[in-house]
């Protein structure tokens, strides 16, 4: 089995996740929710679709995957639009119809898939690099739209003025970080930071919930935290798994 075909598909994820996770903006979301398909952040988020797994697939003949692709995004979103409805299972939904669509646009492209997904001892350091890639990503922000999910109905029990206490985004680029963090230990099998890095950060709060001081927001966080960390060490494992 050709490598090959192995990276095309880590490619291909790859393309997905920028596309939906870092060049998609707050406002792209917001606009596709009001607006539908009509809107031009609709049109815009396949349009760079289109050009991101155009890149990625690196066949600069080949025209009618990336539009392949955009269709099959844009009918994925539409569905969930239509569902007027904003969870985690639509969530979950919606990154599975996408990882499906990913698969069979691949099998498409290669001339045996089902062979290229049984045989996998052809890894080498560029699918490895790649696998790596796609950890850091998804750890860095689908996690944490996952996290947002899981821990909506606490947010929801905040007083507009806890809320108010937070620095702007804070508490999304702590969490990023720390996974990240996370994920790097784990990738060079140095487990010891990890404990030290949950211990500090539940230092800090512990105060304020010995106190009785904002305690709903604390038990929030830390609840946060327990997700985090263990997102990141589940991915982090998956990872190890797969490059060894």
């Amino acid at each position: 089995m050709d490598e090959s075909s192995i990276t095309l598909l880590l490619r291909l994820i790859i393309a997905h996740l920028l596309a939906d996770f870092v060049f998609q903006t707050n406002g792209m979301v917001k606009g596709k929710r009001e607006n539908g398909p009509r809107s031009s952040q609709f049109r815009w988020h396949l349009v760079i679709v289109a050009v991101l797994t155009y890149l990625f697939i690196a066949d600069w003949a080949n025209w009618w995957a990336p539009i392949a692709m955009a269709i099959a995004h844009g009918i994925i979103d539409w569905i969930k639009i239509s569902i007027k409805k904003d969870n985690m299972w639509i969530y979950l939904g919606d990154q599975f119809a996408h990882f499906i669509s990913i698969i069979l646009l691949w099998m498409l492209l290669i001339p045996k898939p089902i062979a290229a997904m049984i045989d996998l001892s052809s890894f080498e350091f560029h699918s490895t690099f790649l696998i790596i890639a796609i950890a850091y990503i998804i750890v860095a922000l689908p996690s944490g739209v996952l996290i947002g999910y899981l821990t909506k109905s606490w947010q929801e029990q905040l007083s507009d003025k806890q809320n108010q206490e937070s620095l702007k985004d804070a508490g999304k680029w702590i969490g990023i970080i720390e996974r990240l963090l996370i994920l790097t230990f784990i990738i060079f099998n140095q487990w010891e930071p990890i404990g030290f890095l949950l211990a500090a950060k539940s230092v800090f709060r512990f105060g304020d919930l010995k106190k009785g001081k904002e305690q709903k927001k604390t038990e929030y966080i830390l609840i946060g935290t327990l997700l985090s960390f263990t997102l990141a060490i589940f991915i982090g494992l998956l990872v190890q798994l797969m490059i060894n």
